[in-house]
């Protein structure tokens, strides 16, 4: 896990080796352990390194071949590099790294040797003679690789920083901001919050080459591979989930420094930590955030979790005093707002497990987007019934979620509207189909200069429920939620891993059968039944529960004064994007409920976007500069 940075001259104008400097050194907090650079003409590359594997200066980077026709940078693991080298014709050898792994395989399979890969990644690759660079990011998109273009320069970087770095002025970009405003959409798509400044496509490569502009191409589509997959009836998908994950941890387990785990006391943390006991040699630390306040937070089911798998554990509490404080670093380091509360208590939970000499931890991430155990799910689940067996097959079913769910009769017609919405407002309402967002409190140009605009609805299956995973896996959940676990661990130097987005995994989960996934009213059933020989069944078949965070009650009560203090500002006024005073009154309503508020999430859309463009939009937040001592400043186009 590491940074990686680059610029590219269409033109074949020659790269100031300062500038990739200057680069590589806004990420040193994504790689304390090693820096370089290569500049060659018109291309440069630099990288920061935290070293995992081969500690020693052999795995370098920027890293050359041994005729120096080819240098690579890499940030991220190819979990399965061992097994790769033994499928190549190389054999010269001079490091025990991925990183060399990528660059042999890529030298002799060219862009074919990405369906080798078993990992997460974002890597670019210069070859020397024909000038050209090859950029690719692995296929969920867990590692970062955002780029520009700015006339006939290409910049492309982990994170926006590292551009700006570069002496790229940051702009807002307002298409991004309003898909959060308006749909509650983060990392949705390949934009992100600032103006000519992209994401790389998930599963995509990008090729640079001198007087071209640049290439993309897609080397993954898990919609084609599905299609092409034959059905996983019940029995199988046990049996292969089981195999595949056993693997996925097996790989993911080798490190040459220590490995922990994030324990929430769900399914998937539960099944990372047990199986991760089995693997490794050395003592497992698994770690859980709570909350300094009652009735909020996982630690008691962490704990009961943790005693007994006997596993050593240890519990970071976030106070409300701390958030204030806190909130300027982590929205730094995300670079663009946040959906809760809890990626303040991930990033306290990074830094306190690399305090305690974890630098690789495993977490959960993914089980319910491939398996299908969102709660709110289960509408989707429903539509199918209705779809295959008829309207009376799906009513019953709808009563036994009821039933299982503890429906009051009287509550039933709203419960099953609020269900629907869930589905249909897929991203802009909580999982009980509560719509949180209020148009109505935006500034009106602003509103209607973006009306149009409605964020792009997937739905490459012939399945509601499928659909409705693929959008959470895609673009409505899973890429921020890598975001924030990217971002919050590379801030201290640490590695996340993902054992459950094993792309193996996910093409097989997404390949199964419905009755697979749900079986009467139980979600995630494969998963739950491979689990039998690895958790207690108290763990194993508890349902699927809601985090508890008590963002709701700090906003309305302990922060209050904190967010009134935002709202109330200058520079609040000054974004452009809201309704001052209509928020202001919003939010004196929201503190005079009685009780806890339904929800909180657009008061904290509101924070969000207000802390995050006075930090890099009206201030400065990074001020780098070149080796003479002259701040750049350029706009992308």
């Amino acid at each position: 896990m590491c940074g990686i940075a680059g610029v590219f001259n269409i033109d074949g104008r020659p790269v100031e080796s300062g500038m990739v400097q200057a680069m590589a050194d806004a990420l040193r907090h994504r790689g304390p352990d090693d820096e370089g650079v290569y500049c060659d003409r018109h291309a440069g590359l630099g990288h920061r390194r935290l070293s995992i594997f081969d500690l020693s200066s052999s795995g370098h980077q920027p890293m050359a071949n041994a005729d120096r026709s080819h240098v690579i940078i890499h940030n991220g693991e190819i979990y399965n590099w061992p097994e790769i080298r033994n499928q190549l014709n190389f054999t010269d050898w001079r490091s025990q790294t991925d990183t060399e792994t990528i660059l042999q395989a890529f030298i002799e399979r060219g862009p074919e040797c990405l369906h080798l890969f078993n990992g997460m990644f974002a890597f670019a690759i210069l070859n020397v003679g024909t000038g050209e660079v090859f950029v690719a990011r692995d296929r969920i998109g867990i590692k970062p690789l955002i780029y520009c273009q700015l006339g006939q320069s290409v910049y492309f970087a982990s994170e926006v920083k590292a551009i700006r770095a570069a002496g790229i002025r940051l702009e807002a970009n307002e298409t991004a901001i309003y898909d959060y405003l308006r749909w509650g959409a983060l990392d949705h798509d390949e934009q992100t919050f600032f103006a000519g400044m992209r994401n790389l496509a998930p599963g995509t490569w990008m090729r640079l080459a001198r007087g071209k502009e640049p290439e993309f191409g897609e080397y993954w589509s898990l919609p084609d591979i599905v299609r092409a997959n034959r059905p996983i009836e019940t029995d199988d998908a046990v049996r292969q989930f089981f195999d595949l994950f056993r693997d996925s941890i097996r790989l993911q387990a080798r490190s040459d420094v220590p490995v922990g785990a994030f324990l929430s006391g769900g399914l998937d943390s539960s099944s990372v930590t047990a199986m991760l006991m089995e693997s490794r040699q050395s003592e497992v630390g698994a770690f859980t955030y709570d909350y300094d306040t009652s009735d909020a937070g996982e630690g008691e089911h962490a704990r009961a979790v943790a005693d007994l798998l006997n596993v050593r554990h240890e519990l970071c509490k976030l106070a409300w005093q701390d958030v204030p404080n806190r909130f300027s670093n982590m929205l730094y380091h995300q670079e663009a707002p946040v959906s809760s509360i809890r990626v303040l208590s991930a990033h306290q939970l990074f830094a306190r497990s690399r305090e305690a000499g974890y630098t690789v931890i495993l977490e959960g991430h993914g089980g319910d987007q491939i398996g299908g155990g969102f709660h709110y799910y289960w509408m989707a689940a429903v539509m199918d019934v209705a779809m295959q067996a008829g309207g009376a097959a799906a009513y019953d079913l709808a009563t036994a979620f009821m039933d299982n769910n503890g429906v009051p009769a009287e509550q039933r017609a709203e419960y099953l509207v609020h269900a629907m919405g869930a589905i249909a407002a897929q991203g802009t309402a909580t999982q009980d189909g509560r719509i949180f967002i209020k148009p109505q409190l935006l500034d009106r140009d602003f509103l209607d200069s973006h009306r149009n605009r409605t964020p792009e609805r997937l739905s490459p299956f012939g399945s509601h429920l499928l659909n409705a995973q693929y959008r959470d896996l895609r673009c409505l959940n899973l890429p921020r939620v890598l975001r924030y676990a990217d971002r919050a661990s590379m801030s201290v130097g640490s590695e996340a891993r993902v054992p459950l987005l094993d792309h193996r995994i996910v093409e097989m989960c997404f390949s199964t059968t419905h009755v697979s996934r749900v079986r009467g009213t139980e979600q995630r059933y494969f998963m739950r039944q491979a689990m039998k020989s690895v958790l207690a069944d108290k763990i194993r078949r508890t349902p699927k529960r809601s985090v508890v965070d008590p963002q709701r009650m700090w906003l309305k009560q302990e922060l209050a004064t904190w967010v009134s203090d935002i709202l109330h500002s200058k520079s609040f006024a000054e974004t452009g994007y809201f309704d001052a005073d209509a928020v202001r009154e919003e939010f004196q309503q929201y503190r005079a409920i009685d009780g806890l508020p339904p929800s909180g999430f657009h008061i904290f859309q509101y924070l969000n976007v207000a802390l995050w463009h006075e930090m890099f939009i009206k201030g400065d937040a990074m001020s780098p500069r070149d080796n003479a001592g002259h701040a750049y400043s350029r706009s992308v186009s």
